[in-house]
């Protein structure tokens, strides 16, 4: 499995949560949407007050995957780094993670490599780490294998 692997697999994930939470957005405007054509007086002014709080909620968060997506699409999955950046696809003893945005467990094939952001608080411990070094995680204790 290879750096190149691992983005495109990456990318697919972040685009399917984009169309899928595009799909949220219009089925809350098509909801939204056939509330105006009720008439039931209170009961519609609170569906609807719903509906726009939960279409905003989506926006929100279809703003940061948007961005997310630029982030991994400006990420060249053929730099090759030699301390823990991002874009680095680092190897402990116990697992391996690519470091670019937090997508969780991705799969490929039999392989499992975690997508984690640069943000997050082991995103963060394994900063600027390189090859050697030991890292702690939840009180557990792991050695950096290789970081390419």
């Amino acid at each position: 499995m290879n750096k190149s692997d691992i983005h495109a697999a990456c990318m697919a994930k972040q685009q399917t949560k984009i169309k899928e939470l595009q799909n949220a957005i219009d089925k809350v405007q098509e909801s939204i949407i056939g509330e105006d054509n009720s008439t039931a007086g209170n009961k519609f002014e609170t569906a609807r007050a719903m509906g726009q709080e939960e279409l905003d909620r989506l926006n929100q968060t279809i703003n940061i995957a948007h961005r997310e997506m630029t982030l991994l699409s400006n990420i060249s999955p053929k730099k090759v780094c030699d301390s823990v950046q991002l874009g680095a696809l680092i190897t402990t003893d116990k697992k391996m993670m690519y470091l670019c945005v937090g997508l969780g467990k991705i799969e490929i094939g039999k392989d499992t490599v975690f997508a984690i952001s640069s943000a997050s608080p082991i995103g963060q411990q394994l900063m600027g780490k390189k090859k050697g070094t030991e890292v702690i995680f939840g009180g557990n204790k792991e050695k950096i294998v290789s970081v390419a």
